[in-house]
């Protein structure tokens, strides 16, 4: 890429630069395209249209380019999405394509692509790439080219500048804007994310970095935070997402050691939050979806570039990454303690989404689960109420946890789903054979619930106590505070 000298002619060069934003968005003269409509991309592209802009979503996908331009939308699990989609394409200030000739024609270009990361655990650009590729052929002077696809710290600068630059003959510094602002939203609640939580925005150069903030401001109406770089922008997405993935690690790494001990490892985190320094992660079956478990790979990647090897985040992974095989080995110990084993046993599995409330199942720990378990001659029946009726990872998903259950030996809940807090224990056991096993891969459900219902319960974090030694006990003093998450009571061998 360019070097930074020509900045100073950029913010003359833009379309629209910060002072001539607002005006442009009341006009309706402010063209966004945004690429990818996915669950990132969609709502992304309705919020600026919302703010007045005239948008125009790019896929390659002609289905969803239909559902678009139809006004309806897929993500039904996003509060408020639909409508807002609906909306936008009804009156003609949303419209979708897959033609790139008709798309990229635009003020600001914003890339929301997928960045998954492949068999190897290597982070998977070329949707990136392409992206890049077919905005450079088509790209003018005076667009700014926004990335909100997660990427590693040295891609906009060492890859997607590189390849606009030479496709379009163009200069970041002086002829185009280039920018990243990392989509930082929680899957299930999108548009309340983007509408409360700040943005990180890091530009090429000054002009356009306060262009991208302040139509990320108007559109969303919170204040962004500004970097000095993509590259920083970047840092910062991966940063938050990785001190997650760490702490999770770090918490099923005492589950693991706690439940040999017969330690209550829920107790102890909950224990410990009283305290103002500590900052509670739970442990589970796994960590999924398409940002905490590839973000750390997009880290590794790029460190090992420069000669270094981030350690912790490494065994951070692998331990988050073995989590299924231990819920399947606590599967296999529940279903002796009541006389069993995995092979010939009908295991329910309640839950196959990586997260609850959440139609996706991308890189769910779950799924890991299921092939070890088929794989040892487990007979599998699924319910998840994201599903229903549905064929998932290859098994049809049942109607209700109760159809799912009969006849089984061992329910195994593998996601935390509202449905699932509020599971009639004692009718699912009635239906199951006996003695049935009840694992808790998400400390979903209260142990003596499941236990004064029949079952011989275990989870993770949690000691293997048959039935008859549990009993229950006063809960603890709520000591925690506001904001810390509190259990009811469980009981104590």
């Amino acid at each position: 890429m360019a070097g930074p000298s020509k900045e100073g002619n950029l913010a003359e060069t833009l379309n629209f630069p910060a002072g001539a934003l607002a005006r442009g968005l009341e006009g309706g003269k402010v063209k966004v395209t945004v690429v990818g409509l996915g669950r990132i991309g969609l709502p992304t592209a309705a919020l600026f249209a919302e703010s007045g802009a005239r948008v125009t979503g790019f896929d390659v996908d002609p289905t969803v380019v239909d559902e678009t331009n139809a006004g309806r939308c897929k993500f039904v699990d996003e509060p408020g999405l639909g409508d807002l989609v609906k909306k936008h394409a009804v009156g003609r200030t949303l419209r979708a394509t897959t033609s790139p000739d008709d798309a990229f024609d635009s003020d600001f270009i914003v890339i929301c692509v997928p960045t998954p990361v492949d068999q190897g655990k290597t982070p998977d650009y070329s949707a990136v790439r392409r992206a890049a590729e077919e905005i450079g052929v088509r790209l003018k002077r005076g667009t700014v080219v926004v990335t909100e696809s997660t990427v590693g710290p040295g891609v906009v600068e060492g890859m997607i500048g590189p390849i606009l630059e030479s496709k379009s003959g163009l200069e970041a510094t002086s002829e185009f804007g280039l920018a990243a602002c990392p989509e930082r939203s929680d899957p299930g609640k999108i548009l309340k994310d983007m509408r409360s939580l700040p943005r990180i925005i890091g530009a090429t150069g000054p002009g356009c970095a306060a262009a991208v903030v302040e139509l990320y401001r108007r559109a969303l109406g919170v204040e962004p935070i500004r970097v000095s770089s993509p590259r920083t922008a970047n840092a910062v997405k991966l940063t938050e997402n990785i001190f997650r993935d760490v702490n999770i690690a770090l918490s099923n790494e005492f589950a693991i050691l706690f439940e040999g001990l017969g330690i209550d490892a829920m107790e102890v985190i909950d224990a410990c939050a009283t305290k103002y320094n500590f900052v509670p992660h739970y442990p589970g079956i796994g960590v999924g979806g398409p940002c905490l478990p590839s973000n750390s790979y997009y880290m590794i990647a790029e460190a090992m570039k420069d000669g270094s090897i981030p350690y912790l985040v490494r065994m951070a992974r692998e331990i988050n990454d073995r989590m299924p095989e231990h819920v399947v080995e606590l599967t296999s110990q529940a279903l002796n303690a009541v006389g069993k084993t995995v092979k010939g046993s009908k295991v329910t599995v309640l839950g196959v989404a990586y997260k609850p409330d959440v139609r996706d199942v991308q890189l769910t720990p779950v799924e890991k689960a299921i092939r070890r378990l088929t794989a040892m001659g487990a007979k599998l029946s699924v319910y998840d109420p994201m599903y229903r009726g549905e064929t998932v990872m290859g098994m049809k998903v049942a109607e209700s946890a109760l159809e799912a259950a009969a006849g089984a030996d061992c329910l195994l809940l593998a996601t935390a789903h509202t449905e699932f807090k509020k599971l009639d224990l004692k009718a699912l056991s009635k239906a199951m054979n006996k003695a049935a096993a009840f694992v808790d891969g998400r400390d979903a459900v209260v142990p003596s619930s499941a236990t004064s219902a029949g079952f011989f319960y275990c989870g993770v974090g949690r000691s293997l106590v048959p039935p008859e030694r549990r009993e229950p006990t006063e809960a603890p003093n709520d000591t925690a505070g506001a904001g810390v998450r509190r259990r009811a009571p469980w009981p104590r061998p």
